[in-house]
């Protein structure tokens, strides 16, 4: 069958991209050119752009309509195995399979020093290869970059603003909740449902790299440094393991970013102040998991949800002070190491190897130490009373240890973020924050790790 003149399809899809068309528009003219339907998948797999309808689907439909990183990724390294390793490892000609059965031929599309994502061309029943495919992904590549650069002003002005939004919305400073609620829709903010405020951490030096790892990802957010705030909906736990597993594959390691989310907000009816409780619970879980870290740097958790803790969610809803002065007055002024001890023993068997272990240290160097300070705190005969509020007075030290921390590091933080700004803000409306442009969504910088 004789296909389009991919010479004029490419020169009206250029046409229509500086009309102002976006991707679903490109993708449907493409797809009627071509006689089947078209894909545009992010280098993760999720779908972007479709030339079926999709801005109405759910969320569960649009994810069925996605594929994997690991396709992608066999995807993006093919050519450069060469045809005899790649025919020998089954990968040659293998459409690239969605979740709801749909299989497309295709290439990875670049802009410039940046993927775009993977255009992928419907294949037809029983056909293995397609090299008709990469001939029509050629003709749309030009288009669909021009599209990007278009979202990626666009998310550059808006960039200027999220930050905003979430800082009033972290805050409760959005009300009354009708406003509260328009003015979240207006960023794809979704509080009637269930939702949660969600606080991140970024543990590595590279602060550009963690900067440029929200651009693909399309989730409104504050950012502060190494800090960052946004707010999920729906299935929270789910949407925060995608977001980290995004954020894992954006910096190339999965212990690069720490999160935390607050107890979910009903949202029927939208509460401001609901939500605002969300965040700073979020912030509070994110401190003890940054301690948690920094106790046992070589622990594989870096999410942790409000719903996770035990007796930690009672003590959250007690102000600072309270806390600072419940500890000092039940731990009669131990250490910080006297503290850690005493976790270590309450949160293992007791046996002197746990508590070791737990502290990373040998057992002889406990072997006076640990019955002397259980001596000194407890008495000959430890109630269950007694060990219950050791265990409580040990949490409100490391909550209050962790909040204080916190706040020091985030006061740090914006001083650098305010005077790095300075001159950004200088040319900006009074009020406004400063905000580097982010990368649009669906762009991945080449040789990152899949």
């Amino acid at each position: 069958m004789t296909g389009p003149d991919l010479a004029r399809l490419e020169a009206d899809l250029v046409a229509a991209a500086l009309d102002g068309a976006e991707w679903p528009g490109l993708l449907a003219q493409l797809a009627a050119a071509a006689g089947r339907s078209v894909r545009l998948l992010d280098m993760t797999g999720n779908l972007l752009a479709a030339s079926e309808p999709t801005a109405s689907g759910p969320a569960a439909d649009q994810t069925a309509r996605g594929s994997t990183a690991v396709a992608m990724a066999a995807l993006l390294v093919g050519p450069a195995l060469g045809p005899v390793l790649s025919d020998a490892l089954g990968r040659a000609d293998a459409p690239v399979a969605c979740r709801d059965g749909w299989r497309g031929h295709g290439d990875p599309i670049r802009m410039g020093n940046r993927y775009l994502g993977a255009l992928l061309i419907e294949a037809a029943t029983g056909q293995s290869a397609d090299a008709r495919a990469g001939q029509l992904v050629a003709a749309a590549s030009t288009a669909l970059a021009i599209a990007a650069v278009r979202r990626e002003a666009h998310a550059a002005a808006l960039a200027r603003r999220v930050d905003v939004v979430i800082d009033d919305i972290r805050h409760g400073a959005v009300r009354p909740a009708a406003e509260f609620v328009r003015v979240a829709e207006s960023f794809g903010l979704d509080v009637c449902i269930p939702h949660a405020g969600v606080a991140l951490q970024y543990v590595g030096k590279d602060l550009d790299a963690w900067a440029a790892a929200w651009g693909p990802i399309g989730f409104p957010v504050l950012r502060e440094a190494a800090r960052a705030w946004t707010l999920l909906s729906g299935d929270v736990p789910a949407e925060l393991a995608r977001l980290c597993s995004h954020l894992a594959y954006q910096l190339g390691s999965p212990r690069a970013v720490l999160a935390a989310a607050g107890p979910e907000a009903p949202g029927d009816p939208a509460e401001p102040a609901e939500t605002a409780a969300s965040f700073r619970s979020a912030d509070a879980v994110l401190a003890l998991l940054r301690t948690s870290h920094e106790r046992d740097p070589d622990q594989d958790r870096t999410t942790l949800l409000f719903d996770e803790l035990g007796l930690e969610r009672l003590l959250l809803g007690v102000p600072v002070a309270k806390l600072r002065a419940f500890a000092e007055r039940a731990l009669a002024g131990l250490d910080p190491s006297g503290v850690d001890l005493l976790s270590a023993y309450l949160e293992t068997d007791g046996t002197l190897d746990a508590v070791a272990a737990r502290l990373d240290t040998q057992p002889a160097k406990l072997r006076r130490r640990l019955p002397t300070l259980l001596d000194e705190l407890t008495g000959a005969h430890p109630t269950t009373g007694r060990l219950t509020t050791l265990h409580a007075a040990a949490l409100a030290h490391h909550l209050t240890t962790a909040a204080t921390v916190l706040r020091d590091r985030d006061g740090r933080a914006r001083t650098t973020v305010r005077g790095a700004g300075q001159a950004a803000q200088a040319s900006t409306a009074p009020g406004a924050r400063a905000c580097a442009p982010a990368d649009p969504p669906g762009l991945v910088r080449p040789g990152a790790d899949l």
